[in-house]
């Protein structure tokens, strides 16, 4: 199963949060892949190294709610040693402050854009990692053995379990070139929380814009993410964890999807993000974040050798089903827009 860490900054200083100690606190929480955590993190752009990034849907389960505190000091500190530990992250980013974001709402016949910095209460997350578990059990009592020692107050984790309601298709990794990274946030609404399944035509669309986005490079990673009610809250201090099962109530602050992109500039990536098929709608907000640092470390290589396999990785998914591939296909054989220019 495939799982998203969201790290959500509710503290008076959110804004201003330094990506380097988001990435690391992330970091610090999950198994280590290829050295310390946060050691040699990638800048994100090609200047700095590319990071090998992944997108795969992970299998849905529930959880009860209510809520539990647990020690790190407790018997789920020997986790690191069983075999139901996590793996190390996939993929783990920290946002630049949101001052340099932009929030774009859609609706038919017109779209509006607001510039950040935005209120406190209303902050999407400040970085996330993806990695695999064997369960969600399994993930959570690795979160509470793992509490750093320099958690700050206001921090709160996110658990939510990566895929999209209805199969979407896997996006092809992909690594990051010479231009910035950006990263689209789709909001949740009543429908998301529901893991209502769209349309099988909106589903074909937004397969087929992914597959020809990824294989021309711009589109380095993306999924959605299952409602909050297969979902928990970890929020640290002086040493202990607390456990907050979903469902959560706020859907305007929650995140139900992401789209990760190479682009030259913020203006670019919004009108990037204009283009794209959403399968919400027909009322739709995204945040549009630069990406200031992506880790772990050993991404860089894979990276490389993501970036060669290209639209060849596609064919080679079995959980694409047939029509959705059909789609994909059609899509990259199609003239491109000028956007995606080489």
């Amino acid at each position: 199963m495939q799982f998203m860490l969201i790290r959500l900054d509710d503290g008076a200083d959110a804004a201003a949060a330094d990506p380097q100690a988001v990435l690391d606190d992330l970091l610090a929480r999950l198994p280590e892949a290829g050295g310390a955590a946060g050691a040699g993190a990638a800048g994100a752009n090609g200047a700095s190294g590319s990071a090998d990034v992944h997108a795969g849907a992970g299998a849905a389960t529930g959880g009860a709610d209510g809520q539990r505190s647990a020690d790190g000091a407790g018997s789920d500190a020997a986790a690191g040693g069983r075999a139901d530990a996590p793996r190390p992250p996939a993929l783990a980013l920290a946002f630049a402050p949101d001052a340099q974001a932009r929030r774009l709402k859609l609706w038919p016949g017109g779209a509006a854009v607001t510039a950040g910095p935005f209120p406190a209460g209303e902050r999407l997350p400040a970085g996330f990692a993806v990695f695999d578990a064997p369960s969600r059990a399994a993930a959570l009592a690795w979160l509470r053995a793992r509490v750093p020692a320099t958690t700050g107050a206001g921090i709160t984790l996110e658990l939510r379990e990566t895929g999209c309601p209805g199969g979407c298709a896997g996006i092809p990794p992909g690594a990051a070139g010479d231009d910035a990274c950006y990263a689209i946030l789709l909001r949740a609404d009543a429908a998301t929380e529901r893991d209502a399944i769209p349309p099988q035509a909106t589903l074909d669309r937004l397969n087929a814009f992914n597959a020809r986005h990824a294989a021309a490079g711009t589109l380095l990673a993306g999924d959605g993410l299952k409602s909050t009610a297969r979902g928990a809250r970890v929020r640290a201090a002086d040493g202990r964890a607390s456990i907050m099962d979903g469902p959560f109530a706020e859907a305007k602050e929650l995140i139900a999807g992401f789209w990760m992109i190479c682009a030259p500039s913020l203006d670019a990536a919004l009108d990037w993000a204009r283009t794209l098929p959403y399968p919400t709608g027909p009322y739709v907000e995204v945040e549009v974040r630069r990406v200031a640092l992506i880790g772990p470390p050993a991404a860089a290589t894979a990276g490389a050798r993501a970036a060669q396999a290209g639209a060849a990785r596609l064919r080679e998914d079995a959980s694409v089903r047939a029509e959705q591939l059909d789609a994909a296909l059609r899509a990259e054989l199609a003239p491109q827009p000028d956007w995606d220019r080489p």
